[in-house]
């Protein structure tokens, strides 16, 4: 049984993120796994309520290429962002560019 090289970084960039809007999910396919951030879609704004990333894509960033697509996205359709998500809120402390997409009050606590 051969056994699944894990991505680089950079290979992931190259992947495109999917909305699956009937499970109401941004996901990262990476071979047959499927890294993934759950939302609610209300009006003009957007709940980022849970990330999963499976264990075998930890240790190539897929988290990151994950989040920064989602918030990508959330950008281009002039969203407004509210992180109920403690990594998404890591992110966002982390990268503090992103903040510019929160709702106006939102706190990163």
């Amino acid at each position: 049984m051969a056994k699944t090289s894990t991505p680089a970084p950079a290979e992931l960039t190259e992947l495109p993120l999917m909305d699956e809007k009937t499970t109401r999910q941004f996901v990262l396919k990476v071979g047959d796994q499927r890294a993934r951030i759950e939302y609610d879609h209300q009006g003009d704004r957007i709940f980022l309520t849970r990330t999963d990333v499976p264990k075998q894509l930890a240790d190539c960033d897929a988290h990151r290429v994950l989040t920064e697509k989602t918030l990508s996205h959330v950008e281009a359709q002039k969203l407004k962002l509210i992180p109920l998500c403690p990594k998404v809120k890591d992110f966002l402390r982390q990268n503090p560019a992103w903040q510019r997409l929160l709702l106006k009050g939102v706190q990163l606590r």
